[in-house]
């Protein structure tokens, strides 16, 4: 075949938890412990792979809220170029955590002309290994987007006036609002075993917001596992 179909493949990564999936399926998934063990864990990954030709197919990352830091940057005068966005975002990331930002890469993803941006932090050695272990498989690396990418994808065309976003898992859980067409707040909570609409209530309350759509994915379920949830089904829908 002259010119060969192109796959893109996407690797979920979470705690202790590799999975392949080719569009909406699952295709494999491995385990993993420490840091030091990923590499190797996604050689084993990709040994799943079918062979092809070298830098047909390609391969993306979602990442579980687990490895990511998350930030609501204001509009800032002065910021003229996408250098300087993500320079302050850094600098604003440092000022709230106390942790210098000389080890992490900062990607916005979403972020608009005299609008707040919402922007994720990753470790630039996790970026580093992710990448290395594409080269080495011979797929086009596409980069890595997070859990609130990949569920706003999935569910929303257009991002709606007034929504909150949530990556539910079992130890901790990131909600992302937005709040008359633009974003409001993110943050992750550390909360005790709860039905969906518990959790999804005290996000919108501590948010300070009235009540808005919600639109979820549940870490442990995988990717395939958005929903959205209108406000007048919370009191049916207790996954």
């Amino acid at each position: 075949m002259l010119f060969q179909y192109t796959n893109l493949w996407q690797v979920f990564l979470r705690p202790q938890l590799l999975q392949l999936y080719l569009g909406k399926t699952l295709v494999y998934e491995t385990a993993w412990e420490n840091r030091s063990d990923l590499a190797a864990a996604l050689e084993t990954l990709f040994d799943k792979l079918p062979r092809r030709g070298p830098f047909v197919d390609r391969v993306e990352f979602i990442l579980d809220h687990a490895y990511l830091d998350y930030l609501i940057v204001p509009w800032q005068q002065g910021v003229a170029t996408p250098a300087d966005r993500d320079q302050f975002a850094l600098a604003l990331h440092q000022q709230q955590h106390g942790r210098l930002t000389g080890d992490l890469l900062v990607a916005f993803f979403d972020s608009e002309y005299q609008k707040p941006g919402f922007a994720a932090l990753l470790e630039k050695s996790l970026f580093a290994v992710m990448r290395m272990a594409a080269r080495r498989r011979r797929l086009r690396f596409c980069g890595c987007r997070t859990l609130f990418a990949a569920l706003c994808q999935a569910l929303t065309p257009q991002l709606p006036a007034n929504a909150l976003y949530a990556c539910i898992d079992t130890r901790q859980s990131s909600f992302a609002l937005r709040y008359q067409q633009q974003w409001h707040s993110v943050f992750t909570l550390h909360l005790p075993v709860a039905d969906t609409e518990k959790h999804l209530e005290t996000a919108n309350c501590l948010a300070g917001l009235p009540p808005v759509d919600r639109y979820v994915v549940y870490s442990s379920k995988g990717l395939q596992s958005a929903r959205h949830l209108p406000i007048t089904a919370m009191a049916v829908e207790n996954p």
